[in-house]
């Protein structure tokens, strides 16, 4: 990815306070933060997708083999 940061409203208290992401890291949702420059690149979303596809095929392996996931 690159080194972009992305802006994040996160619930604190009875108001919300700024949390700023790395592209290309897990933001506070649980989600991969992609921002706009890369997600309008196509090469870029194709190695995100390539990424999500081995994190789900390495979490059911480790599930058949009673490990829960990483």
């Amino acid at each position: 990815m690159c080194d972009n940061k992305l802006i994040y409203d996160v619930l604190c208290g009875y108001d919300y306070k700024e949390v700023l992401v790395t592209c290309g890291n897990t933001d506070p949702h649980g989600s991969r933060a992609v921002c706009d420059e890369c997600y309008n690149d196509h090469h870029k979303m194709k190695e995100i997708e390539r990424q999500e596809e081995n994190i789900k095929a390495d979490n059911q392996w480790a599930r058949s083999a009673g490990w829960g996931e990483f």
